[in-house]
């Protein structure tokens, strides 16, 4: 039977109970919800494994198209400093207490040929002091934490900070899409599914409309804003997080369309190092609120489950700002640049590979989980000739 990609809610669905002035989210989880993983899964390594074998080994400028490449390796430190800013009762994880810690970042540029969408993206992970959850691990816990942002809009409610899909669901149906399979004219032909389909080509518009003008293409790493996209627990509590520049970093006009904006990309970022301009970046959360939380539409779920489930879901930054909660930076030295060291990242990263009060939320993160893991373990052995988890807890902080 093919699966139904449009989810459903019970009618008489519960919220998570109330949480003062907060959102208390409460996650819901579908009976067929494994199965839909799994398709989500396949998709993403099924494409990683039509590439030739040892692409990436064979060719330093390689970039696997949707997952970007590598355009550098920095040290750096994170200094949680300013953890007043969030209600006590959000003072868990990460944002226990004020501290500092040693950062490893990833910059990456990704250009997807099939959505004629490109954009940045960065990956921190963080050493931590005691042991975390982590997918990689072969024991389940490595001392590092993950954080993965995409790059998007400054402005409030701008393009770019929230996921393009809302759900896994949306994902497995558009792995039936692109690349096509036979399920195709079921999918675009069936009118149940055309409302995930329309919301869907209304963010692609909308970030592509960013993407292809400035400063999204006249602005280097450093000095892009990037947003986490989807939900995640904080204490009892749901947020989201970014980090915003204090500094600009211009760059040529990139036309993503044109040559290997990747690799101009990558040439900007050595370029600043080279510079000696420091990146210094605000790290910021929002809290779900249940002003900035839309009303439930017809076959929505109470606010409470659209926090935590609705991946595509704008939080309004007018009725929950994000307000800074620490600073981050990477200083533009030689000690501090790992690109010539590591001219491709082994590193394996996670948004699961995080601390149980700071877990994503969500049907979208959790098919993420399994998806990220099963193709981050393909690309490294079949495009790289690597065994995978070689790297995790040996991070070069």
């Amino acid at each position: 039977m093919p699966t139904n990609y449009r989810r459903t809610f019970p009618s008489d669905l519960d919220g998570g109970g109330p949480l003062g002035d907060y959102i208390r989210p409460r996650e819901f989880l579908d009976a067929d919800e494994d199965e839909i993983i799994a398709r989500v899964t396949a998709v993403f390594v099924n494409d990683t494994r039509r590439l030739p074998a040892n692409a990436g080994k064979d060719d330093p400028c390689f970039h696997e198209p949707h997952w970007g490449h590598s355009t550098g390796l920095l040290r750096g430190t994170l200094d949680i400093d300013a953890v007043d800013a969030l209600p006590e009762r959000f003072r868990v994880g990460l944002f226990a207490g004020n501290e500092s810690y040693r950062v490893v970042c990833r910059p990456n540029f990704i250009k997807d040929p099939k959505l004629r969408l490109a954009a940045a993206r960065i990956a921190i992970k963080l050493a931590y002091p005691a042991p975390v959850p982590h997918v990689d691990a072969p024991s389940g816990e490595a001392n590092e934490l993950d954080l993965l942002m995409v790059e998007g809009s400054p402005e409030v409610n701008g393009p770019g900070h929230v996921f393009f899909a809302r759900d896994a669901r949306t994902l497995a149906m558009l792995g039936t899409v692109s690349p096509p399979s036979r399920e195709t004219p079921r999918t675009l032909l069936t009118p149940r599914y055309w409302p995930s389909l329309v919301a869907f080509a209304k963010q692609i518009r909308r970030a592509m409309a960013y993407a292809g003008r400035p400063p999204a293409t006249t602005t280097g790493w450093a000095g892009k804003s990037y947003y986490s996209l989807g939900p995640f627990a904080l204490g009892d509590g749901a947020m989201k997080f970014c980090i915003r520049p204090r500094q600009t970093h211009e760059i040529p006009p990139v036309d993503a369309a044109k040559g290997d904006s990747a690799l101009r990309h990558r040439a900007a970022m050595e370029a600043w190092v080279a510079a000696g301009k420091d990146a210094v970046f605000d790290l910021c959360v929002q809290l779900a609120t249940p002003e900035c939380i839309p009303a439930p539409g017809a076959g929505d779920p109470p606010k409470e489950v659209m926090a935590a489930e609705y991946c595509d879901l704008q939080w309004d930054e007018a009725a929950s700002p994000y307000v800074k909660v620490g600073t981050l930076i990477f200083p533009a030295s030689p000690q501090a640049d790992l690109s010539t060291e590591f001219p491709w990242s082994p590193l394996q990263f996670n948004a699961w590979n995080t601390l149980p009060s700071m877990a994503p939320l969500g049907q979208t993160f959790r098919a993420r989980r399994h998806a990220h893991k099963a193709h981050a373990e393909v690309r490294l052995k079949h495009l790289y000739g690597t065994e995978p988890g070689a790297m995790v807890g040996e991070a070069p902080f």
